[in-house]
């Protein structure tokens, strides 16, 4: 269902949106990010052929929407489809897919998802600098799942 869509879609802008002084949401490329420019949290690495510079919040919703459709969120558990997509954007829908298999609920998938971030940054040390807001990521997530 859409309503749970526009209700969780402010939560992914506010952990994926860089802003600039006047609040606006602009493109960014951190070298350490494999995803590559990124900007409303479409990555060019995901999405190659979308014009990541220059997209609009409408045309990343339109994206998000899509990709939230396809992923089934919806039909899952309430909660459980929020961390689900929540993981699909921050980490890909590969790894969401493994969480979802060894995960037996939304606190558990969190639980597993912040253990791959660890085990992610002691393969990868470049990406120790994202670790902390990875972790504030899924406790707000808790927050708002609860």
């Amino acid at each position: 269902m859409a309503d749970r869509f526009t209700i969780f879609l402010p939560f992914i802008y506010e952990w994926e949106c860089v802003k600039d002084k006047r609040g606006n949401v602009i493109a960014e490329h951190d070298p350490d990010d494999p995803g590559g420019l990124t900007k409303y949290g479409i990555d060019k690495a995901a999405h190659p052929n979308v014009d990541v510079a220059n997209l609009t919040e409408p045309q990343a919703r339109a994206i998000y929407l899509q990709e939230w459709n396809a992923s089934g969120a919806d039909k899952m558990a309430n909660g459980f489809g929020e961390v689900y997509f929540n993981a699909s954007v921050n980490c890909g829908k590969g790894r969401a897919d493994r969480l979802k298999k060894i995960s037996t609920s939304a606190q558990n998938f969190l639980d597993n998802q912040e253990d791959f971030y660890r085990r992610l940054v002691a393969a990868r040390s470049s990406l120790s600098k994202f670790l902390k807001g990875w972790l504030n990521r899924t406790t707000a997530l808790r927050k708002f799942i609860s």
